[in-house]
């Protein structure tokens, strides 16, 4: 992987773990679990998406630019609900 795929799952992770550390409410285990989930697919979907630019598909910068956004939309899902 490089170094840039590293940074943006470390950072997706940091964020929503930070968003939940600081929320306000008490957070049961079923979130806790939601959130183990929704950080494995990120690093799953970051691994996808390096060997679908390292096999030189056509699609690689579609399936990237649409998981960013997803990664996003993620990311606004977790600061808006806690």
């Amino acid at each position: 992987m490089m170094f840039g795929d590293v940074i943006n799952v470390l950072f997706t992770s940091v964020v929503i773990l930070w968003i939940v550390k600081t929320s306000k409410g008490k957070i049961d285990h079923r979130t806790k679990e939601l959130i183990a989930i929704v950080i494995g697919l990120i690093i799953i979907g970051n691994l996808a998406g390096f060997l679908i630019v390292q096999s030189g598909s056509r699609w690689a910068l579609t399936y990237t630019l649409s998981f960013v956004f997803v990664q996003w939309v993620i990311l606004w899902s977790f600061a808006r609900n806690f």
